[in-house]
């Protein structure tokens, strides 16, 4: 009788064990759903999404062996991981610089914007060339160095760069062209003119560098 009982409490174990580790699989399924859709939607950037992808597929595989070795154990305390990689890879705006397209200067720079002017030259140099032309003007993100990103956004009157640490996201960069379409229209009087006077103008960008340095 006590052999057929540990046999039986064994059995039990094993289909208790089995069962958590295919909730961990269908939990860890639904996360890779949501994240695919996070990313079709830009609220992530590529790093994120690629760090995060990674570590749900090392987490099916730990599944795996946690199902062919019937040990639950083996999944257990893998919880709390993802909102840390999110965080380490997430787009961070740390600074920004302001360029007059009718004068050709640099208004000002906002935050921590060590980028030399003429390592940006290039772009907005093909940027005047289509505003000349009367061509569409797309946002562009370029990869500057390790961790660093530059998105370009030109306006009316202004191009503004945006320094990041990691990439922006497609809805961070949303953001920034928001701000910027703020910041032209409650300093037109100023960007009209062939000088602009930086001490008169406001500045929506200031919002979103100190929200992303709290975070950070």
């Amino acid at each position: 009788m006590i052999a057929f009982n540990s046999i039986r409490g064994a059995m039990i174990m094993a289909a208790t064990d089995i069962h958590k580790i295919e909730a961990y699989k269908e939990e860890t399924h639904q996360k890779i759903e949501h994240l695919l859709e996070e990313f079709a939607q830009g609220k992530i950037n590529r790093e994120q999404f690629n760090a995060v992808y990674a570590h749900h597929s090392a987490k099916l595989r730990l599944a795996e062996e946690a199902i062919q070795q019937n040990d639950a154990a083996i999944v257990e305390g893998k919880q709390g991981q993802t909102l840390g990689i999110r965080q380490a890879y997430m787009g961070k705006a740390v600074g920004f610089m302001i360029y007059h397209n009718k004068s050709g200067m640099f208004v000002d720079t906002l935050g921590m914007f060590d980028i030399p002017p003429a390592r940006i030259a290039p772009i907005l140099n093909d940027f005047s060339t289509l505003m000349q032309e009367h061509g569409l003007i797309d946002r562009r993100v370029e990869h500057f160095s390790d961790k660093q990103w530059l998105l370009f956004a030109a306006g009316e009157y202004t191009t503004v760069i945006t320094l990041f640490e990691h990439e922006p996201s497609a809805l961070q960069s949303r953001e920034i062209e928001r701000l910027h379409h703020d910041f032209e229209i409650a300093n037109q009087n100023q960007l009209t003119r062939n000088r602009v006077d930086a001490s008169k103008l406001a500045y929506p960008f200031l919002v979103f560098i100190q929200q992303k340095l709290k975070k950070g």
